[in-house]
C-alpha cells in the first residue's frame, strides 16, 4: 500500500454511499440545511416581491399604450370628417364636379360562386317608390357613349 492510498477517505460500499463525517461535520452539514431552508422562503419573497413590481410596471406601461391608440384613434376620426376633407379640399382648390359621369356597362358580370347559400350575403331590400340617385340631386345622367 502506497502512502496516497493510505491516506484517501475511505467510502462505504452500498447503494447509497455516503463520506465520514463525522459527528462535527454531520452537524455543520444539518446546520447548513436548517440556514438554507431559513433562506429560501426569504428569497421566494424576494424573488415574487421583485416580479409584482415588474408587473405592475407592465400593467402601467400597457394602460399608457392604451390610452395613446385612444387619442391616436380621436386624431384619426377628426382628420377623416367629412366636414374637415370638404373644407381642406376646398383649400387647396377642390371643387365638386359640374356634371357628372355615369358609366353604364351592359356586359354581364361574373358568374355567381359555388357556395351553399348559406354562406351568401342576403340580398339587399329593393327600394320601393324612391328615383334614381342622379335625378334625386338635381342631375340627369348621360347616355353612354356610343
Amino acid at each position: 500500500m502506497t502512502a496516497a492510498e493510505g491516506s484517501a477517505p475511505q467510502a462505504r460500499s452500498g447503494l447509497l454511499a455516503l463520506p465520514r463525517l463525522g459527528a462535527r461535520g454531520w452537524m455543520i452539514a444539518g446546520a447548513a440545511l436548517v440556514a438554507a431552508s431559513a433562506m429560501l422562503p426569504v428569497f421566494l419573497n424576494s424573488v415574487m416581491t421583485s416580479r409584482g413590481l415588474d408587473l405592475q410596471d407592465l400593467h402601467a406601461e400597457r394602460d399608457a399604450l392604451r390610452a395613446e391608440m385612444r387619442e391616436l384613434e380621436a386624431d384619426v376620426a377628426r382628420l377623416t370628417s367629412i366636414e374637415r376633407v370638404g373644407r381642406r379640399a376646398r383649400e387647396i382648390g377642390l371643387l365638386p364636379g359640374a356634371r357628372p359621369i355615369y358609366v353604364t356597362i351592359e356586359e354581364a358580370g361574373p358568374a355567381p360562386p359555388n357556395v351553399p347559400a348559406e354562406y351568401l350575403p342576403e340580398p339587399p331590400e329593393p327600394r320601393s317608390g324612391s328615383a334614381p340617385r342622379a335625378a334625386r340631386h338635381g342631375t340627369e345622367a348621360m347616355p353612354p357613349p356610343n
